[in-house]
């Protein structure tokens, strides 16, 4: 249990860090993650293609594991 909280306070850290670079993917992550939205929900949700929406989830998975691998 502690070391599940401590890697949930790493993922909170990472995606504030993302925030404040990028909202949307920021906002994405979220819905996928905590939310369990799909690629067309997120679509409709945000108002942007699933192609966007892929490519934006694609990068800020690559952006949020560089961080952790960097930070943790």
């Amino acid at each position: 249990a502690k070391e599940t909280d401590v890697v949930l306070l790493e993922l909170e850290d990472a995606l504030n860090a993302l925030s404040g670079s990028d909202p949307r993917k920021a906002q994405l992550i979220e819905f996928q993650y905590f939310g369990g939205l799909t690629t067309e929900e997120m679509s409709l949700a945000t108002g942007t293609s699933v192609s966007t929406v892929g490519r934006e989830l694609r990068f800020a998975r690559a952006w949020l594991k560089d961080y952790l691998d960097k930070n943790v």
